[in-house]
């Protein structure tokens, strides 16, 4: 179509012109106590119905192509103009809004214009005999739109007008996420799209025009966060929700890992002087200004969003203007670089299952990293997976600094470590044989018995009773008197020790790898003990990581979920069970893709879980269909394209 055609309909998109229907905004029921948000006013119909400003004059046959919910609304309207006997006045459907209901008339819509046959008609059919309903008598039609809140009234009027003109006139972060929702709501085709398209705009269009404006937008995201897509929902209602949050994530990363770079370096020399800035503080005064022009800089980028995304520059100002009339747009404080860490790296998982993310992390600074361990918004599943990542910090920096500089940084990050809520079977069985963590026998027992304690005064007679034994060990050194067992600091004044429980993090899922068949050759032809494979993509949990990997036993060839522990660098053999969670559940699958073989690990689905460094231990056995065959026919039952395929599932 061309352009003029498109400007033409959306001229007359709001005016009225040859219009034929009317759009009805209403509260859905379960949110018609909603705040009143922007410029509309609300008004109750006879029937209850809360409805959002006035009618909106449209266009049946465009909102019927560009939208399944229009022909099922107008089939609505059809059946209660029947009902009321043929009133010229133009009853107003009021049937339920359930997507069953849904479903249904737009069955009968499809019906009506199929034929008796009952076949599906085309596109233009449908919209055709749904346009013939409406001039067939009845009045004219007015179709029911739900909101969720009545601010969504501007960004459901914003997707309208783009199935007029192809064109979603929105700029601003906050209403191109909040339009998705919606977008989603009224099955607009290609308005998801658009919503996405407009993100990715506004995102690059940051990133063209220099640092001030990306951590402008930054700052947008942030006071937006809760309005990012699920990352669970590629197989549900928001199928391009997961890969826009990614994208979303990896420019915040970027953003924050650079804000976090030129902060501490531009510090750098106020801090030798001075003293380093203590975890999680915002940035100093001159941020503050820096964070001014980058909002002024920001008026710029979102502009050149808008003209990335085809949005005229008077149409995102006058957007913008009025996000902030209904209180949409982000406050001019920044938030502290703790929770701003937090909401680009998420959780320890996260960090640790992902190579480019981890990596991001390692460029951190120390302070960084200082503030992102004291943040209320880092997630985890068991706070010594925490510990598992100061430790792949210090192993990964070890290899190329000092090592008492890392000793001294590692020291630091040790303060931020909530001890009391990590778990026994961590904190007793393996903490104490790592000698940098400086976790004595005495001190993680001492622990375990301080996070059992119910009430606020058990907790402080203990702490009480510990400083106790504190000063009485330093009387017996400053006498002279050895000692009778090695001295114990119980780091009551580490910000880490009184600090709550981290959130949970999201179970892992489902992960799956891949053996080749010429692996499983190799592995079956070796010595007993050989061929040890670990796979990419550990997952961290509880504390270690865990990989499932094959190895020849007496047997044959079998998989076991191996405990990983070599970046704790501990010097000793430590005995003790470790548990990935409390339902895992490792499985081979065979040729089908279905299970053959499976077994618990977690600590509440009767699993075994794993000696920690020790492996080998009840292996799921491959079983072999013909024992004389060679090569790859030995393992037939179980290859699918080439490949054994090995499935661990997180439940909970």
């Amino acid at each position: 179509m061309s352009v003029a055609v498109l400007q033409a309909w959306e001229g007359r998109f709001l005016s009225g012109e040859l219009s034929d229907c009317d759009v009805v905004f209403f509260l859905e029921p379960e949110c018609a106590g909603s705040p009143l948000m922007g410029p509309y006013a609300l008004s109750t119909q006879a029937d209850g119905r809360v409805l959002v400003g006035a009618p909106l004059a449209a266009h049946t046959r465009i909102l019927c192509d560009g939208s399944e919910l229009f022909p099922a609304e107008l089939e609505r309207w059809r059946v209660a103009a029947a009902d009321a006997d043929g009133d010229s006045g133009g009853a107003s459907c009021s049937g339920g809004e359930g997507a069953a209901g849904a479903d249904a008339a737009t069955g009968g819509a499809e019906a009506a214009a199929g034929g008796a046959d009952g076949a599906r008609p085309a596109k233009r059919q449908r919209v055709a005999a749904a346009a013939g309903l409406a001039a067939g008598g009845g009045g004219r039609p007015q179709l029911h739109v739900g909101l969720w809140a009545p601010g969504e009234r501007r960004l459901a009027e914003a997707l309208l007008r783009f199935m007029y003109c192809g064109v979603l006139r929105l700029s601003t972060m906050p209403d191109l996420l909040r339009a998705r929702p919606v977008a989603l709501r009224l099955a607009i085709e290609g308005g998801v799209q658009a919503c996405d398209d407009g993100v990715r705009a506004s995102l690059g269009a940051a990133k063209a025009a220099g640092k001030a404006a990306v951590q402008a937008v930054l700052l947008d995201l942030y006071a937006c966060r809760a309005l990012l897509p699920d990352p669970d929902d590629a197989a549900g209602a928001d199928p391009t929700g997961p890969e826009l949050r990614r994208d979303v994530l990896t420019f915040i990363r970027a953003a924050v890992v650079q804000r976090c770079k030129d902060m501490y370096r531009a510090g750098g020399a106020a801090r030798a002087a001075g003293g380093a800035a203590p975890a999680g503080a915002a940035a100093p005064p001159a941020a503050g200004v820096a964070a001014a022009a980058a909002g002024a800089a920001a008026v710029a980028g979102a502009g050149a969003a808008a003209g990335a995304a085809g949005i005229p520059a008077a149409a995102g100002a006058a957007a913008a203007a009025a996000g902030a009339s209904a209180g949409e747009q982000p406050g001019s404080s920044s938030p502290p670089l703790g929770e701003l860490l937090a909401f680009a790296f998420q959780s320890v998982s996260s960090i640790l299952q992902e190579v480019p993310v981890r990596m991001q992390l390692l460029s951190l600074p120390w302070e960084a990293m200082e503030a992102l361990l004291a943040s209320e918004g880092f997630a985890t599943d068991d706070e010594a997976s925490v510990v598992l990542l100061v430790a792949h910090r210090r192993h990964s920096h070890m290899k190329n600094k000092s090592p008492q500089q890392v000793t001294a940084d590692v020291q630091r990050l040790l303060r931020h470590i909530r001890w009391p809520h990590v778990s026994d079977a961590f904190l007793l069985q393996y903490a104490p044989h790592v000698s940098w963590l400086g976790m004595s026998f005495e001190r993680a027992v001492w622990l375990s018995m301080y996070a059992r304690a119910t009430t606020p005064e058990q907790r402080s007679t203990m702490e009480r009773n510990a400083v106790r034994h504190e000063q009485e060990q330093q009387q017996q050194q400053q006498g002279g008197a050895q000692a009778a067992h090695e001295h114990v600091s119980f780091h009551l004044d580490a910000p880490g020790h009184r600090a709550p429980r981290r959130p949970a993090a999201r179970s892992p899922g489902v992960r799956t790898c891949a053996v080749d068949a010429k692996e499983l050759v190799r592995v079956q032809t070796g010595p007993v003990g050989s061929g040890k494979q670990e796979f990419s993509g550990a997952t961290a949990a509880g504390g270690y990581f865990w990989s499932p990997y094959v190895c020849r036993y007496d047997g044959g060839v079998g998989v076991v979920l191996g405990c990983n522990t070599h970046t704790y660098d501990a010097r000793q053999v430590t005995p003790g069970t470790a548990f990935p969670g409390k339902d895992v559940v490792l499985s081979v699958l065979d040729s089908e893709g279905r299970v053959a073989h499976s077994r618990p690990y977690g600590s509440a689905n009767g699993g075994t879980g794993a000696r920690i460094r020790f492996t080998g231990e009840a292996p799921l056995m491959l079983d072999l269909v013909d024992k004389a065959a060679e090569g790859e026919a030995r393992w037939a039952r179980y290859l699918w394209a080439g490949k054994l395929h090995i499935r661990v599932e997180f439940r909970s």
